[in-house]
């Protein structure tokens, strides 16, 4: 189970409240980069942008599993936002964090998961595949750019929705 600081846990939730984007609609920008990371490692058929709140995962973004949110427990991207850059799991069937998640034991059956922590731990950007693989230190390196623009696409919500809030 993870150990999370409260403190830090409150100002992570802050930080993802305040760019006003839990609950919107997915679109283009974001459909885009997400299109993109899964093209970057072969063998794998889900891809995501994904904000973790207090009790839930919820997806921005997401191609190949048709869900739009799920419990935080469940939640692979919960385990992300607590590194400082990159989760790997190459096989999550042997791996004790994972083994038992309900994700990995049913449908959609995971088992390889490279997920980038984004900027302030909001969320991740993350690829999925149903068979155990590794990542090659170039994917790692694509998917973390990539990551980069998804953190861009972030700040650019936020800073618009707080201008849309002030008039």
């Amino acid at each position: 189970m993870l150990q999370i600081d409260p403190l830090q846990e409150t100002r992570r939730i802050e930080r993802l409240r305040a760019i006003g984007i839990l609950d919107t609609q997915d679109d283009g920008s974001f459909r885009s980069l997400v299109e993109q990371a899964l093209g970057l490692l072969p063998g794998t058929c889900i891809a995501a942008v994904s904000l973790v709140d207090t009790d839930r995962q919820w997806f921005k973004s997401i191609v190949g599993l048709d869900v739009r949110q799920m419990p935080r427990s469940q939640s692979f991207c919960a385990h992300t936002i607590q590194t400082e850059g990159t989760l790997i799991v190459e096989d999550a069937t042997q791996d004790e964090r994972f083994a038992d998640n309900v994700l990995v034991t049913n449908a959609p059956g995971i088992r390889f998961y490279a997920g980038v922590r984004l900027t302030g731990g909001i969320g991740a950007l993350c690829v999925i595949g149903r068979n155990p693989r590794q990542a090659t230190q170039a994917e790692i390196l694509k998917l973390t750019k990539l990551a980069q623009y998804v953190d861009i696409q972030m700040m650019a919500h936020g800073t618009l929705f707080n201008l849309t809030r002030r008039f």
